[in-house]
């Protein structure tokens, strides 16, 4: 994959300081966020550069740990929809990435479930322990196109200030 430029990054108009840029993955578009509050810029693009290289290997890991949070969740949901239940290796495939984000020392990737394009589940990447040994914490999880920006801004000041 190709090393992230300053030069490529395009300013995000919703957020003060964000910056992002598209990569194809997978066959799709996902984007890298960059948000600048305590860290420059040059230093959040340095750790996604550093990131990239293990994208595939964390984002399997984060979907693996996603399927096994969701699964009761989502087949109870399908059992209200009389739908089929699903394995947690199937409910894995269905989740795709869609945008990771640096913000400051949070690294956060953002899915979405091909069965269901506005539910979104955000899952928090720790790599204190090296890339091999990521560590997962979910904080988001809902329907975007339901419940807007500002239950999502609400989730994120909950994880930033412990109030959830």
């Amino acid at each position: 994959m190709k090393l992230l430029e300053i030069n490529d990054l395009k300013e995000r108009k919703t957020v003060p300081d964000s910056y992002e840029i598209g990569l194809v993955y997978k066959g799709h578009r996902v984007d890298i966020l960059l948000d600048k509050l305590h860290y420059s810029l040059e230093q959040l693009l340095e750790a996604a550069n550093h990131l990239l290289p293990y994208l595939s290997q964390l984002d399997l890991k984060a979907r693996k740990y996603l399927a096994k949070e969701e699964l009761l969740r989502f087949n109870a949901y399908n059992q209200t929809r009389n739908k089929p239940l699903v394995s947690e290796e199937c409910l894995q495939k269905h989740i795709s990435l869609h945008a990771v984000q640096f913000f400051d020392e949070s690294i956060d990737f953002f899915y979405r479930l091909s069965c269901d394009r506005k539910y979104e589940l955000i899952v928090e990447v720790c790599v204190a322990q090296g890339y091999e040994y990521p560590k997962f914490e979910q904080w988001f999880l809902g329907n975007v196109k339901d419940k807007g920006w500002l239950h999502k801004v609400s989730a994120f000041l909950g994880k930033m200030f412990g109030l959830v």
